[in-house]
């Protein structure tokens, strides 16, 4: 029986050489029916010439680009709207896929989950590594809507993500969450792979970070929220308002205890506390 086609998006913007590592790790995937997508955000370090160079080899790859910088979600749904594959899956850039990772999803998927997803290996410049290990298999809307329990990277059909009309322009940060709150709400839960299947590296420049900084956290989980408004309980809503002004820095520890309550989970309380203490 012949593989079903799976589509990889990998956004880029002058990143030639992460991008590199990135597309290495899809090509030595021991699956091999998949399509490799660069999503350009107008790069001018000469990614297209060398994803050109990829193709003329046969390499099974499609170059984009945008017409001026647009942004990662812009570049993102140039590729989800193209994409040919029955299931799809993204992959950052600065990141890397294990080589059995398209195999294992392929082979756990489950229609009756809106998506899959997996631990993986935060990966330091020192060489220190440390697994992120998800504790629950199953995972519900309700987690979602509290925390990205997904992480960056989901598989789904293709068809679901473009159906959500992909990644929501309007979003500033935590793109890839928001993401995964309208795919949960509209298909049902999602599950974990309790194995490592990605690699997230941390060697960018001392001092740069992953995540966009630029636009405070507070102020893009109230973005969050208000764009998804109408999925939040009454108890989701005070913990997600608790949680921006945890970000912004006027919470209470009384409403870090209501909050973990609420959430059943402690950790809103002890990072408070920490937080308060000068720890974090």
């Amino acid at each position: 029986m012949k593989e079903k086609l799976v589509s990889v998006y990998i956004p880029t913007c002058n990143r030639l050489e992460m991008l590199k590592r990135a597309i290495h790790s899809v090509l030595l995937q021991d699956y091999k029916n998949i399509e490799i997508l660069i999503c350009d955000d107008s790069s001018t370090d000469g990614t297209a010439d060398y994803v050109n160079e990829l193709i003329a080899e046969g390499k099974n790859i499609r170059y984009f680009c945008t017409e001026r910088q647009s942004g990662a979600c812009a570049a993102r749904n140039m590729g989800i709207f193209s994409a040919k594959g029955e299931f799809i899956t993204g992959l950052d850039d600065d990141d890397e896929f294990m080589p059995d990772r398209i195999s294992s999803f392929v082979s756990a998927w489950d229609e009756k989950y809106s998506f899959l997803c997996s631990d993986y290996i935060d990966k330091y410049a020192d060489g220190n590594e440390k697994r992120f290990k998800q504790r629950r298999h199953k995972l519900t809307l309700k987690g979602l809507l509290l925390e990205n329990l997904a992480t960056n990277q989901v598989f789904t059909l293709t068809e679901r993500l473009q159906a959500i009309g992909g990644f929501d322009l309007r979003a500033r940060r935590f793109q890839d969450w928001d993401t995964w709150i309208r795919l949960c709400y509209k298909y049902g839960d999602f599950k974990n792979l309790s194995k490592p299947l990605y690699i997230m590296h941390h060697d960018h420049a001392i001092g740069s970070s992953r995540v966009t900084s630029s636009y405070p956290a507070n102020l893009a989980l109230l973005d969050l929220k208000n764009r998804n408004i109408d999925k939040y309980s009454s108890s989701e809503l005070y913990v997600i308002n608790y949680l921006i002004k945890y970000h912004a820095g006027t919470s209470n520890i009384l409403e870090a205890v209501k909050a973990s309550i609420l959430a059943k989970n402690i950790k809103f309380l002890i990072k408070d506390i920490f937080k308060k203490l000068g720890f974090l």
